[in-house]
């Protein structure tokens, strides 16, 4: 099934018109071999297709990892994958990114529920504001202690941004440290 493509549903838009709601569907084409984000296990190829109990899936495997296949229903994979950032996007987040301030909260539990829910959100957004927040906890660790649970989070985050920077801009991790920093500052 090489080079089979595969179109799906990738964003509702609403228009309104005359009081009344149209949806118009944006598709998109993901062929195998195409490079995706996963929303929780960041850069993934897409493998191949398989058919389970009469729906269509994706099989990706993930940049990190050992390579288990990860089954995406074709049907609502927006919400669990989403195509690769392009350059203009990427610069926009980073500028974006220098503004982002240092915002830890000192309770415990709501701190790591908070890094939980925006790195299980998969939103690059969210992925990035947490990378910013281990940048400036590294630069400034004695404003607040933080346990091994959240640096594991931070960590993560940072490594789904990085790679996904990484196949962005077509270089190598070091490169990419250099190009956010001068992005940032």
């Amino acid at each position: 099934m090489h080079g089979a493509c595969v179109k799906i549903y990738i964003k509702w838009q609403f228009f309104l018109h005359f009081g009344v709601f149209f949806g118009i569907i944006k598709m998109m084409k993901y062929e195998i071999g195409d490079k995706v984000i996963h929303c929780r296990n960041g850069v993934s190829t897409i493998v191949g297709m398989k058919e389970m109990m009469e729906r269509q899936y994706f099989v990706i495997h993930a940049l990190r990892g050992d390579k288990e296949n990860i089954y995406v229903p074709v049907v609502g994979s927006e919400n669990i994958i989403r195509p690769v950032m392009d350059v203009a996007f990427a610069d926009n987040l980073l500028h974006e990114l220098a503004s982002v301030k240092k915002e830890f909260n000192p309770n415990t539990k709501q701190r790591r529920d908070g890094f939980k829910r925006r790195l299980s959100s998969g939103n690059i957004n969210d992925i990035a504001y947490l990378y910013r927040q281990k940048c400036l906890f590294d630069q400034y660790p004695e404003d607040v202690k933080l346990g091994p649970a959240d640096l594991d989070m931070l960590e993560f985050a940072s490594n789904i941004l990085l790679d996904e920077l990484a196949l962005t801009y077509n270089a190598d991790r070091e490169k990419i440290e250099e190009i956010i920093a001068k992005k940032i500052k």
